[in-house]
Parts: structure tokens; sequence; C-alpha cells
């Protein structure tokens, strides 16, 4: 209901209609303005549409990738732990088997065993070739170590817990060992020191410990009996996804409880940190060309509302002669510019959302976009529309009717 004012002048009285301009009024007196001239509109907010195309593709993408390396991630994460003795230390029962039962029944140790790393030595074909037989770094492993190490077997097989119990003389043998000795079968004898090894195995790749890519690896009984003062104990373990950073914390106390500060355990870096680290510097850098391109944007709305209120300053003044207040003008161009931002952002959100739907179908992947994002980017178009036109606006609403009038 319009709001009346009395004045009273000579005795008489005189009903004055305050202006008011309702919002619905407003917001088609905005959206008239915009697409008025559409042309002029879309290339006004073209730094808009690239803005929050950008912001919306950049998110999709990254959420996108993120749901497709999840799994590839987990599998390469962390599962690896390898415990050694700190420097003078010289009691071995931490390596022994009950010891290592107790290592065993840590909740996300999947592997334990135990593995001595012997200095290079000659293997040869035949007794008589020992003086210029190949030489090769010797692994002495129990099962357990080998199921650790995991070795990519090509032929034969590896050795179980009979030849560890009984110190069988026998070996697994890398593929540059095997080439070297010309040995592409299981079965046949190899010679170190004199005594005859029975190959067991030929092997192409290991999933741990590249040291044992060009090696020979025995049983860990047999390679006890060779070792020197060159070798090094140590305890291999695999773990469970995730659980090689606390695994690598309990085990010296689970190996020798008594001293758990004798022993050193290592674990390789978890893959996820990196992840991390990788998706936020990816995910900032989107951010910051996203809001560039959105700074880019107002401006230009700001520009273009600047330059309209020059072309517009005669209907601003006969809005102002026939009762159109200050607010009524400032408001109207407020909503034009937000409405400007608005439409860019929509047209953004559905440009990114048809990039991310592209990519990850041409890469036979699932595109996964999140609402929150695209919701984000319209709110945030809107608001630097509206940002964009708070100057031009003001200016607009000072111009004395008179004066624009006249223009």
């Amino acid at each position: 209901m319009r709001r009346t004012r009395h004045v009273d002048l000579d005795q008489g009285r005189i009903r004055l209609r305050i202006p008011r301009l309702r919002w619905a009024d407003l917001f088609v007196e905005a959206s008239l303005s915009v697409l008025r001239h559409p042309g002029r509109s879309l290339a006004t907010v073209i730094g808009t549409i690239l803005g929050a195309a950008a912001f919306v593709a950049s998110l999709g993408l990254g959420t996108t990738l993120n749901q497709q390396v999840s799994s590839a991630f987990d599998s390469r994460r962390a599962t690896e732990v390898m415990v050694q003795p700190e420097t003078g230390v010289t009691s071995a029962s931490w390596l022994e088997e009950t010891a290592l039962s107790r290592l065993r029944r840590l909740n996300g140790v999947v592997h334990a065993g135990r593995r001595t790393v012997l200095s290079d030595r000659p293997i040869a074909r035949t007794v008589d070739q020992a003086a210029t037989a190949p030489s090769f770094p010797v692994i002495g492993a129990d099962p357990a170590a080998v199921r650790v190490m995991a070795p990519e077997l090509t032929v034969g097989r590896v050795y179980d817990d009979f030849q560890e119990r009984h110190a069988t003389p026998v070996v697994l043998l890398s593929e540059p060992a095997a080439r070297r000795l010309s040995i592409t079968r299981a079965g046949v004898a190899v010679f170190l020191d004199d005594r005859a090894y029975t190959v067991m195995g030929i092997y192409r790749d290991v999933a741990r410990r590249p040291e044992a890519m060009a090696a020979v690896i025995m049983p860990y009984a047999v390679a006890t009996a060779l070792s020197d003062s060159t070798a090094a104990p140590d305890v291999l373990i695999e773990t469970a996804p995730g659980a090689a950073q606390l695994i690598s914390r309990q085990a010296p106390l689970a190996l020798r409880p008594e001293a758990p500060a004798d022993l050193r355990a290592t674990a390789p870096p978890d893959p996820r940190t990196l992840r991390d680290d990788v998706e936020s510097s990816v995910t900032e850098s989107t951010v910051m060309i996203s809001a560039a391109a959105l700074l880019i944007g107002t401006v230009s709305i700001g520009n273009a509302a600047t330059a309209g209120i020059a072309a517009r300053t005669g209907e601003i003044g006969l809005r102002r002669a026939v009762g159109g207040r200050r607010r009524h003008i400032f408001l109207q161009l407020i909503l034009e510019t937000g409405a400007l931002g608005a439409l860019g952002g929509t047209i953004g959100v559905f440009l990114g959302v048809l990039a991310t739907c592209v990519v990850s179908l041409a890469n036979g992947w699932t595109p996964v976009i999140g609402i929150s994002s695209a919701l984000a980017a319209c709110a945030v178009s809107t608001v630097a529309g509206m940002l964009a036109g708070l100057i031009p606006a003001t200016r607009a609403a000072r111009i004395p009717p008179v004066q624009a009038l006249q223009r």
C-alpha cells in the first residue's frame, strides 16, 4: 500500500505520493536492460564466463582425477619397512624367530622376514671357471623376506620353508645374472666358493628392494654360513597400505622390547603426501587463474557500466524528473551489473561442466562434478558483477536531474 504525506499550504492540505519502486519492478528493469543488447551484454561478461568456466572445469577435473587415481595411489602407497641395527649393536636376538613372531602379530604387518646382504661373490657355471667368473651381490633371505621383495619369476619357483630349515643350497637368479651365466632354465647348478647351488628360478623384477634386481638370492640360513664382516642383516616388512609409518614406530619395540633404541626402522615416504601436495598445488594454481579471470570480468563489467551511464544520462535524468529517487537509480544499476555477472557465471558453469565431461569421456573416466562448486561459481560471479557496479551506480545516482535532461 502506498504511503502519503500531508502538507499544509494556506490552510489547505495537499496529498503527495512518495515515489516507490517495487523489487519486482527493479528486477524487470534490470532484465530488460541486459536483454536489450544481448551481444553487448555477452561481450561484457566474457571475462566472467572464462573465470567461472575455469573454476568449475578445474575443480571438476581435479575431483574426477582424484577418483581415478585413488586406487592406483593406494596400490603404490608405502607398504615397506626395513629394520636395521644401530651402529655398534652386536646382539642378534632381534633376528630370532620369537622376535619375528611378535612382529608378525602387529596389526598391519603382511609379511616380515630376515635378510642379509653380502659383498659381491664370484659365481661360475663350473668349478674350473671360478677364477674368471663374474661377481654378483648375494642376498640371503628367508621365504618371508622373499615374499616381501616379491620377485617376478620367468622360470621356476621360489624356495620355501623346507629349503630354509634344512639350509638347502639353492638360489634365485636375476635376469642380468642369468644372462651373464648363460642360464635360461631352472635345475642347473652354479658354483659359489666351490660349492654347487641349484638354480630354482629366474626373476626379472621385484616389487621392493631394487638392489635385488641384479643379485643372487639364497636362503637366509645358507647365506649366514657365508657371511663376513661386510654382511648387513636386517628385517624386511610388508605392510598394509597406509600402515608403514605406524609399523616403523612399533617394529623396534616388537623385535627388541628390552632395548628398542638399538634398532632403526625406516619407511619410504608415503605417496599420499606427494599426491596431496600435488593436488594442493594444482588446485591453488587453478583457483588463482580463475580468480584472475573473474577480476578481469569484474573490471570489464565495471567499464561497461561506466560507459553505459554516459549513454543513458538522459534516461537517468528523466527517471529522476518523474519522481525516481537516488536509491532507485542506484539499485537498478547494481541489479543490472549483478544480472550480467549472474549471466556470465551461468554460461561459464555450463562451459566448465561441458569441458569436464568432454575431457573425462575422451579419457574413459567417469566425470565427477560437485554441485557446490557450480553454485559457488554462479554466486561469486553475481557478487563480482554487483561489486563492479558500485562506483558507476553511485555516480549515476548523484547526477542532477536538470543537468541530465540538458544533455
